[in-house]
């Protein structure tokens, strides 16, 4: 393989008229390249990139290696009477975006874009080397709406994070020609608008962020077919099949849609299949699941939607619910609805493609014009939500004033809540007559799935004992995957959340700029994601630091990372902490609230906290920096009573 690569980056060279010192760029070319095209050792019609990603590379946007292009200068770089654009030499394909790499032509800087109409014909009249002097490294990131203005732009480049796994696996072999960074010498003049950042230089990056890397591309990537093509070549190919073919036959017993011809003037919208393996609490394979989804972003406001708001129920409700089940020993049953969305009618005339798999053979240039809400479709969410609130209302139940998803009916002294969550659907009762009642109701209106005793909702475990009035939440299955996904599983336990004497601030990044090149490869959206989801579901005592954390997630450091990992390596030591709501403490509401003064030492903003509690078990929280500079500790603390006033009321 070192020598296909060597032999290929060699005629490129000789053919673009380069020197050797582009002997790097040359090569990482020649493995983009290579790892699009066919090899008999994988498959004899597909390429290792096709294999990986289970995607066709696009080969439309392929450009003569050293050929000049003109890139286009962005608007907040340039005056009204300088040059729209600049003479470059094209050297490859972008990393982590899609985007080509261009090195300028009259200061040698690395420029990386999109936007450049290409001359693949022009090249350099002789052998040329790197200019070592400059080496400012510039990464155009405008905006869509600004990249159609001016230029040649290739929207559908297929090097985007996904499609460049192939040329990550050959950083460890390929040491690449990087030059000295100096931004004393650079000629590009730094955006006031956007972030610019210097490219990923290979001899900065360190090997645990290229495994935290790879780790979260295999993560990212997995098994899960992503095209009906790919299921039915697939090893689960049979499965797949029956789950396709349940989808299609729910889809038929609806009545979603039907056959006819596509009417001049209109267009219709694309569908695709989504493939899904469901798994229980135990993390075992529960079903494989099929479903066919809309493209609605092709959808155009004002012709095939309008509203498109639905509510869902909010955590702070569900949590009351369960705090209530605890106090008056109420049974929890959970609901699936079975292809919800088809529930809903269409308000707008709406024509889809056929879906693959499942091409009507006698009409295969017709398209369906759908009756039902599908799933995908922009207002298909508020269909489905008029139509079962209907029903609820219909049934005699009420709607919580607070929460428009909570439904509540008396029938004497019994009582039933239903919690509705999209499709899921909780149902506490203190009747079990009055529980099946409900539920025959609701199975004979929906195709519904009984899913029994309430054990598991939305990534929360839920137990209820009812015999010591004790219900407990807790998220172990889904913090031991956060964990396992960043490799923090075997980390060393710590006490606490957040190290006491460590103040976040923005200026870190400054400090640190020289490790900049690293922070490119670690997942930090990611992880804060994952803690955040732990935080609004069960975990109150990771408020204070989530807020903090989230605050650099567009421009992390490294000691940002340290921060979060130190978060981790506390869920390492609490994997079992949850909320438990009991009987014998009081049913009584009860809030506290507290703030700091100043705790922002970079806006002197302060932090306000509060949490509610019911039945022993916490029901509320929020750790939130205030608005506005409080001028004193007594205008901070009353800032933060404000805002546990409102969410109490």
């Amino acid at each position: 393989m070192n020598r296909t690569l060597v032999e290929c980056a060699r005629c490129m060279m000789e053919h673009a008229g380069l020197g050797k010192s582009y002997w790097g760029e040359a090569v990482m070319t020649a493995m983009f390249l290579r790892n699009r095209c066919p090899t008999r050792a994988i498959h004899q019609d597909k390429s290792p990139y096709q294999v990986w990603t289970m995607k066709k590379p696009i080969l439309a946007n392929l450009k003569v290696f050293g050929c000049h292009a003109y890139v286009q200068v962005p608007q907040d770089k340039r005056t009204k009477f300088d040059s729209k654009s600049s003479l470059c030499r094209f050297l490859g394909y972008a990393e982590h975006q899609k985007s080509y790499r261009f090195e300028e032509v009259s200061t040698g800087a690395i420029k990386i874009s999109r936007d450049a109409t290409f001359m693949e014909d022009k090249f350099d009249e002789g052998p040329r080397n790197y200019n070592d002097e400059s080496s400012a490294v510039e990464f155009d990131d405008h905006d869509e709406d600004e990249e159609k203005e001016e230029g040649k732009t290739d929207d559908d480049m297929d090097s985007s994070d996904d499609d460049n796994e192939d040329t990550r696996s050959s950083k460890s072999n390929i040491k690449r020609h990087t030059r000295t960074q100096s931004l004393e010498k650079a000629t590009v003049i730094p955006s006031p608008k956007r972030r610019t950042y210097r490219g990923p230089s290979l001899e900065h990056v360190s090997a645990a962020a290229m495994d935290f890397e790879a780790a979260y591309i295999v993560d990212s990537v997995g098994e899960t077919p992503t095209t009906f093509k790919s299921a039915m070549e697939s090893s689960d190919s049979g499965k797949w099949k029956e789950a396709c073919d349940s989808e299609f036959d729910s889809l038929q017993r609806n009545d979603t849609w039907e056959i006819v011809p596509l009417p001049k003037g209109r267009k219709a919208i694309g569908c695709r299949w989504v493939f899904r393996v469901k798994e229980n609490q135990d993390g075992e394979v529960e079903r494989f699941k099929a479903r066919l989804v809309a493209k609605g972003f092709s959808q155009k406001f004002g012709v095939d939607y309008e509203e498109t708001f639905a509510p869902v129920a909010k955590f702070t409700s569900i949590r009351v619910v369960l705090s209530m089940a605890a106090k008056y020993g109420l049974m929890l049953h959970q609901m699936d609805v079975k292809t919800a969305f088809l529930n809903g009618s269409l308000n707008k005339d709406i024509y889809m493609d056929q879906p693959d798999g499942y091409l009507d053979a006698t009409q295969p240039d017709y398209v369906c014009k759908l009756k039902r809400s599908l799933y995908g479709l922009k207002q298909s969410p508020r269909m489905w939500n008029q139509t079962i609130d209907g029903f609820m209302i219909k049934m005699g139940f009420k709607k919580c004033e607070s929460d428009h998803c909570i439904y509540i009916k008396r029938d004497d002294q019994d009582v039933i809540l239903v919690v509705l969550y999209v499709d899921d659907l909780i149902l506490a009762s203190s009747n079990n007559e009055l529980l099946k009642s409900t539920k025959m109701a609701l199975s004979k209106r929906f195709e519904m799935t009984d899913l029994g005793e309430l054990d598991y909702f939305l990534g929360m475990e839920i137990k209820n004992d009812r015999k010591t009035g004790m219900v407990t939440v807790q998220q172990t299955k889904f913090l031991k995957s956060v964990l396992t996904k960043f490799g923090m599983d075997n980390s060393k336990p710590v006490k606490t959340p957040q190290d006491p004497g460590l103040r976040l601030t923005k200026n870190m990044c400054e400090q640190e700029c020289k490790h900049e090149d690293t922070m490119c490869n670690v997942p930090y959206r990611s992880a804060v994601g994952g803690i955040m989801y732990l935080m609004v579901a069960t975990r109150p005592d990771l408020a204070a630091a989530v807020g903090s954390l989230s605050q650099f997630s567009s421009d992390p450091c490294p000691t940002h990372w340290q921060a979060l990992k130190r978060v981790l390596r506390y869920l390492q030591a609490t994997p079992n902490h949850g909320l438990e709501f009991t009987r014998e403490e009081g049913s009584r509401i009860c809030g506290y609230t507290d703030a700091d003064w100043a705790g922002d030492i970079e806006s002197r903003r302060s932090t306000s906290g509060y949490v509610f509690m019911m039945n022993g078990g916490c029901i509320s929280w929020k750790s939130q920096k205030q608005r506005t500079v409080a001028l004193s500790s007594t205008e901070a603390e009353y800032m933060a009573l404000s805002e546990a006033t409102k969410e109490a009321v």
